[in-house]
């Protein structure tokens, strides 16, 4: 996996070797996430499993505002506080009750009904029943009777855990022992449904099983899937058990097919609450009253008891005297208190009414609408897809904007999530792929970018501080790319030689010793007046060199390096500049001036030291030394380079530029002699298109024959002393008025 991820990012954004270590961070996070969705993961740890049931319990609340067509003949029977008052009876009631429930609803035409309430023996002790014909049966055998009588009924089976602590596969199903209605109600009802509620690790139910095999019974279907069966005329008896789901047929041509994991549990779809008003609800007693009206043969009476009902519940749409006809009604509590109680928490409420489960099982059947949830290829996909995007943003976006879009991106992600569920009853990943895969592989990424980045910014600052002005160093940064390996570039090149120095080195070493043979100096104080002596040669120097360096920062100049009494510079990198050519002209112009104005104060402070003198002389000190004034010589020219850093790590890196043009640019500087400015007849092409007027001020001179190269090349100056007027505007003001 690690792997793919590099090379299908790499084909995106072309990287050089040390950004490899970010998609490596990318690739580790991914792969984590992947992990942790596994099921190897999850079967024992399930951390990350439970905050993917929050984001899941959340779609499942969200989708109630948003409600889906539902089967319309669904219905509860309730037992509840005011069947406490009707009947006047203690819980567990006598089954004989049960019996004229189930008798009523025969009556009203229901299609099928189904007890959510365990029926696990016989109860002898309860009282008779008596009969039209003063006869009497037992509660028990009334029971069966009805049930019989009614071939609708299906009764509940129940899975009880041997132990508190069983093992994942006890759990699963595997070491269950079954709670199942004796064989006077098995016979005679019309079958046995499951109503085990085993809810997640968090002790929230959200799935049911499709079907329990029992060895000694055979298979029995959850109750909600018998209901459904029932209203669809699907045969459970020949029905397909494949990898993955189950499939249900009927004679006419009905199909369902639904979608299971691998120990046949499936997603509960809560599209029914038990307030839902789509829900045909009547109370447990209110029934029980029904019946007995029933049993007067007086219609008032039935109807008396009906519009009771409507007139204390507000149910108006329970039209008609069968409110249950052709309905598929489940039995179950609402009561609190020991044996009553079957609340526990759903997606939907933390004590909802569990009986809710097998009616919204049986509305999935019907309507064909079940929950699918992504399996675990396509989970892996998404967070592979996710990490993926959040690392190429990371990598192509600053800081704060790969920051603003991962966070989009996942918003996107999440609606995303929440319209499959809401609109298809999808389920895909929220947790895993939004922060393991996206969210961490951006936060690791940019923790990493920024001490590289930090890193990389020192180590520029390092290399440019020097070279260029801090408005440069700044543009250097915010570069997205920065070749400093090597790299082609159209550069103009700048060579700018101290005229004189050797010269003033040779005077200043000859007045040093013939003072030291006038003094007769010996020893430390003859080193130490040369050492005043090369001081002051070296002060002198670099005044001049740094007064050129300045004038090339000024017109945002890379400062290479000095050589000797030369300085070496270049513009159009690090940054690029289209007008590097003019630039570096305008800098000669400006570095040519300064060094006048420099010579020029220079001159006034000779004169000043010259009355100094005769004043030291008749004192009988040594004079002072006049000030040496230097020249300037110029060198230009532009062209296709290699730019880069030159050096080792070990023994010091400089950015420069090497290649043919930067040795034309050297020998141009050579041709120039004292106060002239030469350049090559490609900077003054660029002249030409940036500068006219500048470059109708240049002069072409002979073509000069340098060293090599094999041919004269064509060579032009730029009188600078005549030129300032065409090129105030990058001159300062203290040396417009200079004339030579």
């Amino acid at each position: 996996m690690l792997l793919w991820v590099f090379c299908f990012s790499t084909r995106i954004v072309k990287l050089n070797p040390f950004k490899l270590v970010p998609f490596l961070i990318a690739g580790i996070t991914i792969s984590l996430a992947c992990f942790f969705q596994s099921h190897f993961f999850t079967r024992h740890f399930d951390f990350f499993q439970r905050l993917e049931w929050v984001t899941y319990d959340q779609r499942v609340k969200t989708a109630q505002h948003f409600p889906r067509p539902c089967s319309t003949n669904l219905a509860a029977v309730f037992l509840d506080e005011a069947t406490i008052k009707v009947l006047e009876e203690s819980w567990p009631y006598p089954r004989h009750w049960h019996g004229r429930l189930v008798r009523e609803l025969a009556a009203q035409g229901a299609k099928a009904v189904g007890f959510d309430i365990i029926f696990g023996e016989l109860r002898p002790l309860d009282s008779p029943v008596n009969l039209p014909d003063n006869s009497t049966v037992g509660s028990d055998a009334f029971f069966a009777a009805q049930m019989q009588q009614a071939g609708n009924v299906i009764l509940a089976a129940e899975s009880q855990q041997q132990e508190q602590n069983l093992s994942l596969e006890a759990k699963l199903g595997r070491d269950y022992q079954k709670v199942f209605p004796p064989p006077l109600f098995a016979t005679n009802a019309m079958a046995v449904g499951a109503i085990n509620a085993e809810a997640d690790a968090d002790g929230v139910l959200r799935r049911a099983k499709a079907f329990t095999d029992d060895p000694d019974r055979g298979r029995f279907w959850h109750m909600g899937i018998i209901l459904a069966a029932k209203e669809l005329g699907l045969d459970l008896d020949r029905a397909v058990i494949e990898h993955g789901r189950v499939i249900l047929s009927s004679t006419n041509g009905t199909k369902r097919i639904i979608p299971i994991d691998n120990n046949g549990f499936f997603l509960i779809d809560w599209a029914l609450s038990a307030d839902d008003e789509r829900l045909t609800k009547l109370s447990y007693g209110m029934v029980a009253m029904l019946d007995e009206a029933r049993k007067t043969g007086n219609p008032a009476s039935y109807r008396e008891v009906l519009d009771l009902f409507r007139k204390d519940s507000g149910k108006t749409n329970l039209l008609g005297d069968s409110p249950f006809h052709h309905k598929l009604v489940v039995v179950g509590s609402k009561l609190t208190g020991n044996n009553l109680t079957d609340r526990g928490a759903t997606p939907l409420e933390k004590h909802d009414y569990l009986v809710s489960k097998h009616w919204n099982v049986a509305n999935s059947v019907i309507t064909n609408q079940f929950i699918r949830a992504s399996s675990y290829p396509a989970q892996f996909l998404i967070i592979l897809l996710l990490g993926t995007l959040s690392a190429l943003l990371t990598l192509q976006l600053r800081a704060v904007a790969a920051s603003i879009s991962v966070v989009l991106m996942l918003l996107v992600y999440v609606a995303l999530a929440f319209f499959l569920f809401i609109q298809y009853r999808i389920s895909i990943p929220v947790i895993l792929p939004v922060f393991g895969a996206a969210l961490m592989t951006h936060v690791s990424m940019v923790t990493y970018r920024v001490r590289a980045e930090q890193n990389e910014k020192r180590r520029i600052k390092s290399v440019f501080s020097k070279m260029v002005s801090p408005s440069i160093v700044n543009e250097v940064l915010k570069l997205k790319t920065l070749s400093l390996g090597g790299a082609r570039r159209n550069i103009t090149v700048y060579f700018a030689d101290v005229r004189g120095f050797t010269e003033m080195t040779d005077i200043h070493q000859s007045r040093a010793e013939e003072y030291v043979r006038e003094n007769n100096l010996t020893g430390a104080a003859a080193t130490r007046n040369f050492d005043e002596q090369a001081g002051e040669t070296l002060a002198t120097v670099n005044l001049y060199l740094g007064t050129i360096a300045d004038k090339i920062k000024e017109h945002n100049g890379t400062l290479d390096k000095y050589i000797g009494d030369c300085v070496m510079a270049f513009w159009g990198a690090p940054v690029e500049n289209e007008k590097h050519a003019l630039d570096c002209v305008r800098a000669a112009i400006a570095s040519q001036r300064a060094m006048h104005l420099l010579n020029q104060n220079r001159a006034l402070e000779n004169q000043q030291r010259e009355r100094e003198n005769q004043v030291r002389i008749a004192a009988g000190q040594r004079p002072l030394d006049l000030l040496p004034l230097l020249s300037l010589g110029s060198g230009i020219n532009s062209g296709t380079v290699i730019v880069g850093m030159m050096g080792s790590d070990a023994h010091g890196l400089n950015y420069t530029v090497f290649g043919r043009e930067v040795n034309l640019a050297s020998r141009l500087e050579g041709v120039s002699a004292r106060g002239r400015i030469i350049i090559g007849e490609s900077t003054f092409r660029d002249l030409q298109r940036d500068d006219p007027p500048l470059a109708a001020t240049c002069i072409e001179l002979e073509p000069e024959k340098v060293k090599g190269f094999r041919t004269a090349v064509r060579i032009y100056e730029v009188p600078w002393k005549i030129a300032e007027e065409s090129s105030a505007s990058a001159t300062p003001r203290s040396e417009e008025s200079i004339k030579a």
